[in-house]
């Protein structure tokens, strides 16, 4: 809190939620404040007692790909971990993918003094598995992608200089044959052949045909127009 501030906003214990408050008076108490405010809303003076937090270390379980790492990391003892967290470490994001508490149980948030050890993906990018399948054969492979790069059932992508249709997509909830995911939700990719492409329509009979079936868009008289 800066000096010259002259309002804040805090947690009043009578609205009992967050509102503006201003500030009255502001006393050092060693590194930190001692602060009187008055809420705005309901006019309660009271006091907020800031202290600077303390460093603690925490142990990290970092997976980029296949290769994990485990680093020691310093964060501050009042701050609120959460699973889906993302944070920078050694230029890198990383996501929390879980909590883990000293009593070897699994949390969904905690402050420090409450974790053993949190395990993180790596966020910035992250590698999609996928599976070729073309007729018998299948092949594996890896895509490195932003983390929000959609994948859409039923489309073509290029990858290795081939056009691939996604047949399906394997989620930690399972294989679905429709839907679009953002690529970190995403562990598996089956891709297949594109279906060649159809016949383009050059006599009158085919182009009537075409018609009726939408390939023409808004034709009113596909006798008489030329397919380019």
């Amino acid at each position: 809190m800066d000096s010259s501030e002259t309002s804040c906003v805090a947690t009043c214990p009578s609205c009992s939620n967050e509102q503006e408050h201003e500030i009255v008076h502001k006393r050092d108490v060693g590194s930190g404040l001692d602060v009187k405010v008055k809420c705005e809303t309901c006019s309660l003076v009271h006091k907020l007692h800031i202290r600077p937090s303390k460093s603690v270390k925490l142990s990290f379980l970092l997976s980029d790909g296949p290769t994990s790492m485990n680093e020691t990391i310093e964060v501050d003892d009042d701050e609120v971990f959460r699973v889906g967290d993302i944070f920078e470490h050694k230029e890198n994001l990383w996501r929390i993918n879980t909590l883990e508490s000293t009593e070897k149980k699994f949390m969904r948030k905690a402050l420090p003094e409450r974790i053993g050890r949190i395990t993180a993906i790596r966020y910035d990018e992250v590698r999609v598995k996928v599976t070729m399948t073309d007729g018998d054969i299948s092949n594996p492979g890896l895509i490195i992608c932003e983390p929000e790069r959609i994948f859409s059932t039923g489309s073509i992508i290029e990858y290795e200089g081939y056009k691939w249709k996604i047949r399906s997509i394997n989620t930690s909830k399972g294989s679905t044959l429709r839907g679009k995911f953002e690529a970190y939700q995403i562990k598996r990719l089956y891709l297949q052949p594109p279906p060649p492409p159809r016949k383009q329509p050059t006599t009158s009979r085919e182009r009537r045909q075409a018609w009726k079936e939408g390939r023409l868009g808004e034709n009113p008289n596909p006798e008489k127009e030329k397919w380019k």
